[in-house]
């Protein structure tokens, strides 16, 4: 089963489409016209940091099989792919680590993480953040408008990332069904893209997307939970209002309360984790080019 998570709205700025002739395309980054034998640095050190360790397969080549037809798509630039590799093994894969154990990480996480150059789009206006298919795949788009800055790594790749494997979580331990029944009546399921920020909060939603369904709520209290600060999240409880913010404080009690039973694991802990890590990655400290 493909899920998707998506974002309201286009985001003009983001983009730069120009045109190009073959001589203009990045031969590291699309159809390869070398044998699938002869790997390069990049390839290298993929199989030494995804494949080894985690069981990865990291894909940056815009290959047929592994491709949505239902949207045009471009390939993601061979620098920025280099980079967000090392941004999501700091930042993701060995928070698991730090927090969990690598035996975890190893055995839940995705087995293909899939980069695509560009955003897609549904024809409701929204913006395709990632997909993910039966816990076994997730795709990362616009990978190259990448940006060395905290909001954009969490809107566009870590919310997805940690929204994703939230799910997978759910469906190898099952969570309190008393959380499907708190704001049952309330879902809107497709329509979640007409409502506010505000009336979603007001409502007792994270977020306009935790509206569709049970199962994407929960993900989304999880993963904006560790992606933000404390001060964000008192922040979004201040303009969700009294009755707003009692409901997603039981939510997240729930998260916590499952995250601890189930696979002893701190929510606290992982977001000072995560936040610490992230700022890692924009302050500089990590080496994000160098394939040793």
């Amino acid at each position: 089963m493909k899920k998707y998570l998506y974002v309201l709205g286009i985001a003009a700025s983001l983009l730069n489409f120009t045109s190009c002739s073959e001589d203009d395309l990045d031969p590291k980054s699309i159809f390869e016209d070398q044998p699938t034998s002869e790997q390069n640095d990049f390839d290298k050190w993929i199989l030494a940091n995804y494949t080894m360790p985690y069981n990865i397969a990291l894909k940056y080549h815009m290959e047929d099989i592994e491709s949505n037809h239902d949207y045009t798509l471009a390939p993601a630039d061979y620098d920025k792919s280099v980079k967000l590799a090392h941004i999501v093994k700091y930042a993701w894969l060995e928070t698991y680590d730090e927090v969990a154990g690598i035996d975890f990480t190893r055995q839940y996480v995705p087995k293909v993480l899939h980069l695509v150059g560009s955003a897609a789009y549904e024809d409701n206006g929204t913006m395709v953040l990632g997909t993910a298919e039966g816990g076994l795949k997730v795709t990362l788009y616009l990978v190259n408008n990448l940006k060395i800055d905290a909001d954009f790594l969490n809107e566009y790749y870590f919310k997805t990332m940690h929204h994703e494997f939230a799910h997978i979580l759910h469906q190898t331990k099952s969570y309190d069904p008393d959380y499907d029944r708190i704001s049952e009546g309330l879902y809107v399921s497709g329509d979640w893209y007409l409502e506010s920020d505000e009336d979603a909060l007001a409502s007792g939603f994270i977020s306009p997307y935790a509206m569709s369904e049970p199962r994407e709520d929960i993900a989304e209290v999880t993963s904006i939970y560790i992606t933000n600060t404390a001060e964000y999240w008192a922040k979004q409880m201040e303009t969700a209002g009294t009755k707003g913010a009692e409901i997603i404080n039981q939510k997240l009690t729930i998260v916590k309360n499952y995250m601890q039973t189930a696979w002893n694991i701190d929510m606290d802990e992982l977001r000072d984790v995560v936040q610490r890590r992230m700022s890692d990655v924009v302050t500089g400290e990590i080496d994000l080019e160098t394939l040793k």
